[in-house]
């Protein structure tokens, strides 16, 4: 009997370390969260474009916010590893409530709706732009945001928009590239370099790697402090996690210091029957610009030049508009990253990544 009693101790022991050396992150990209009563019209009005952008999320938040929590609880709930943060990469938000008042409504029913979601996990939030878009929103931002921060991660020290958040083997570190008064790269060196967590996530609205046919990315500007950020991530062997172009996204960059990996994803859930994607881009270079001619034509050649460029480092890439979420697989023991991404509301995973493959 004792020897039995024993063979289940160890056993279960077993299991138990094993389950200690393993966890997941859910991944959410924009989602613009809107609700109409959060906009001064007469504002919207002198803004055709962003009415027009405006009346579409809502109806997206009405139709689709509610049920896709659901799905993100049922998630949750059945995963093993268990799940142990949301990180949500930016534009929660959609912005633009017109006046201060209806800024702080906007930005207080946000905050609300991520506690209704009652996900049982911390979110672990970026600044997306339109998130700070519009009149008292930057002030908004610092009145119910940055407490959720706090509430969230149970970092009282967080002051802004530019923090870090630890569990176990895993730093998350969000940066706020609109912030003129935290210096985003040498804030990020001393995140990263200063930590010793084995797995190390940077957490940014706008991508580091140009992606799209917009060539939007982070210190596009500043050539040479772009230089030195990829530096600072590729040393510490960090992945970047970004949204702001609504794209699911992944692409591999070499640098002088190593591999930069970057996850893009996009949760503004038009449809969500949407499962499988209208296209699927995997040649990184000019063409990627060329797909939409359309799109700022007088930028065109110079887009073009700047995806050649970056293709003489890209090795891997590929890029769709499916809408969805991301579980993040992560084993100590392995020391593997694993990316499962799930379009939509779809049950089954639309790709499976093997991010620590890419870091190599």
């Amino acid at each position: 009997m004792k020897k039995y009693l024993y063979i289940i101790f160890i056993l279960v022991f077993v299991s138990i370390q094993s389950n200690a050396q393993k966890s997941s992150f859910l991944i959410l990209g924009d989602i613009h969260y809107d609700l109409i009563d959060d906009h001064d019209m007469d504002y919207l009005k002198t803004k055709p474009d962003d009415l027009r952008q405006v009346k579409e999320y809502t109806r997206f938040t009405e139709e689709n916010w509610v049920d896709f929590m659901g799905v993100l609880r049922k998630k949750i709930n059945s995963l093993k590893p268990s799940m142990k943060a949301v990180i949500q990469l930016g534009d929660l938000s959609e912005g633009l409530a017109g006046t201060e008042e209806k800024a702080k409504q906007m930005a207080s029913n946000t905050m609300k709706a991520v506690d209704d979601a009652q996900l049982g996990v911390p979110w672990i939030i970026a600044k997306g732009n339109h998130d700070v878009t519009g009149p008292g929103s930057v002030e908004a931002f610092q009145e119910f945001y940055v407490p959720m921060f706090r509430k969230q991660t149970g970092n009282l020290g967080i002051v802004n928009a530019s923090y870090s958040y630890r569990n176990e083997d895993v730093q998350i570190t969000c940066v706020d590239p609109w912030d003129r008064e935290t210096d985003m790269v040498a804030f990020l060196d001393k995140e990263l370099s200063t930590s010793d967590a084995k797995f190390k996530f940077v957490i940014v609205h706008e991508p580091i790697i140009p992606v799209t046919e917009r060539c939007w990315h982070t210190m596009r500007r500043n050539p040479e402090k772009r230089e030195k950020l990829l530096e600072v991530i590729a040393k510490n062997k960090a992945i970047v996690f970004c949204g702001h172009l609504h794209r699911y996204s992944v692409v591999s960059r070499n640098t002088a210091y190593g591999p930069i990996v970057q996850v893009m994803a996009l949760s503004v859930v038009r449809d969500r029957d949407y499962q499988e994607p209208s296209h699927l881009i995997t040649e990184y270079g000019s063409s990627i610009a060329e797909n939409k001619p359309d799109w700022q034509p007088e930028t065109l050649e110079a887009r073009k030049a700047t995806l050649d460029e970056e293709s003489k480092h890209v090795t891997f890439y590929k890029q769709t508009d499916l809408p969805g979420y991301a579980v993040l697989n992560v084993d100590s023991k392995k020391e593997s990253v694993k990316l499962v991404y799930y379009a939509a509301f779809g049950k089954k995973p639309y790709d499976k990544i093997d991010l620590t493959k890419l870091m190599k």
